[in-house]
C-alpha cells in the first residue's frame, strides 16, 4: 500500500449537516494514514467556519498532488460557490451543488486520481427540485459506472447487513424477491467481502421474507420457490451460506458472533436492528461497484443543521473504513 492513498469526500447537502460532520471530523476524527480531499464549493466550508466561530486553515486546490495534511483542502467543482447558506432549507439549487460535487468525485475515482470516495449526505428532495431524479447516492453511482449488479451493505465493524431491495415500497417487495435477485445479491456481497474486507471465507445468513420463513407454505411461497433455491446455487459455487432464517431470529447475538454477512430481503428489516443498536457509527457501502465507496449511514438532518450538534461518528467510521478496504483491495491484488 502506497504510504498515503487518497480518499475524497462530496461536500452533501450545504444547508444540511454534511459540511458539519466533515468539518467536524477534519479537527476531531480519528486520523488514518491517508489524505483527504473535499469536492464542492469552499465558500460553503468558509460560511460554516465563521459559523461556529472555528480557527482552522482551508485551503482551495486544483491539483490532487497539492494536498495540505494540515488544512482541510477544498476542490471547487461546482458551478456556484456561495457565500451565505440558508441552513436547514431545502433548496434546489443546493441540490444541484450536491448532485455536481458527486458526479465530479465519480469521476476522479473512475480515474484512479483518489482511491475510495465517500459521500457527504445530500437531500433527496433538494437534487430532486434541481432536475436530477435519482432515489439516492447508489443509484446515481451505479449509472455513472454502468454497474448493472450492485448491493447495498451497510454495517458496523462485523455486524454487516445487505439488501436485496431497497428504496422500494413495501407493497413492491414481495414481486422483487426473485432467485437471480437473491443470487446476485449473494455473490456481490461475497465477493468484495473477500476482495474489499480481507474475509477469506465469508459466513453468509440469508433471512427470510415471510414470518416463521413462511411456516411451509402457510405464509407464502418466496422461501420455497426464490429465496433457497438461490441459497443452494450459491453453495454449489462454494460459498458459506445458510438460509432462509426465520427474520424475527435473524439477528440474535449468537448469530452475530458466527455470521460475516446478513442478507435481508427489504430496507427496514435489514436495517432496523443495525440502526438500534449503532445509529451513530454505521456506514453504507455500495458493494459490486469498480470503485470503493462508503458513506454515513444518516441523512442531512436539516433539523439540526448549523447548530454544532451533528455527530460526526459515522463519517469516521465511513472514512477509516474506506481506507481499510483500500488496504485489503491491494492486497487481493
Amino acid at each position: 500500500m502506497k504510504s498515503k492513498p487518497i480518499v475524497g469526500i462530496s461536500m452533501g447537502d450545504a444547508a444540511g449537516i454534511s459540511p458539519e460532520i466533515i468539518i467536524k471530523y477534519f479537527l476531531y476524527g480519528k486520523k488514518a494514514n491517508l489524505k483527504l480531499v473535499v469536492f464542492g464549493a469552499s465558500n460553503v466550508f468558509e460560511f460554516y467556519k465563521k459559523l461556529f466561530d472555528l480557527n482552522f486553515k482551508i485551503k482551495v486546490i486544483e491539483n490532487l498532488n497539492n494536498l495540505d495534511d494540515d488544512a482541510l483542502n477544498v476542490f471547487n467543482c461546482t458551478s456556484l460557490n456561495p457565500k451565505d447558506i440558508v441552513v436547514g432549507q431545502i433548496d434546489k439549487e443546493y441540490g444541484k451543488l450536491s448532485f455536481e460535487s458527486i458526479n465530479y468525485a465519480i469521476d476522479m475515482a473512475l480515474e484512479n486520481k483518489i482511491d475510495a470516495y465517500v459521500t457527504g449526505p445530500i437531500n433527496k428532495k433538494a437534487m430532486n427540485l434541481a432536475g436530477f431524479d435519482y432515489p439516492g447516492h447508489t443509484e446515481i453511482l451505479a449509472k455513472k459506472t454502468n454497474t448493472k449488479n450492485y448491493v447495498m451493505m451497510l454495517g458496523y465493524r462485523k455486524f454487516r447487513v445487505s439488501l436485496v431491495t431497497t428504496h422500494v415500497s413495501l407493497r413492491d417487495v414481495s414481486d422483487l424477491i426473485t432467485k437471480e435477485r437473491v443470487f446476485n445479491t449473494i455473490l456481490i456481497s461475497h465477493k468484495d467481502l473477500v476482495e474489499k474486507f480481507g474475509i477469506k471465507n465469508p459466513k453468509i445468513l440469508v433471512s427470510s421474507l415471510n414470518p416463521h420463513n413462511s411456516e411451509d407454505g402457510m405464509f407464502g411461497d418466496e422461501e420455497k420457490k426464490e429465496i433457497m433455491p438461490a441459497v443452494e446455487q450459491a453453495k454449489k459455487m462454494g460459498i458459506d451460506v445458510v438460509g432462509s432464517i426465520a427474520a424475527d431470529t435473524t439477528f440474535l447475538p449468537q448469530n452475530r458472533k458466527i455470521y460475516d454477512l446478513f442478507i435481508s430481503m427489504y430496507h427496514d428489516h435489514g436495517l432496523s436492528v443495525l440502526k438500534a443498536l449503532y445509529f451513530d457509527k454505521s456506514v453504507n457501502v455500495t458493494l459490486g461497484l469498480p470503485i470503493i465507496r462508503t458513506s454515513p449511514d444518516h441523512g442531512s438532518a436539516f433539523d439540526i443543521a448549523g447548530k454544532f450538534k451533528a455527530s460526526y461518528q459515522s463519517m469516521q467510521e465511513a472514512i477509516l473504513q474506506a481506507y481499510n478496504m483500500i488496504e485489503c483491495r491491494q492486497k487481493s491484488h
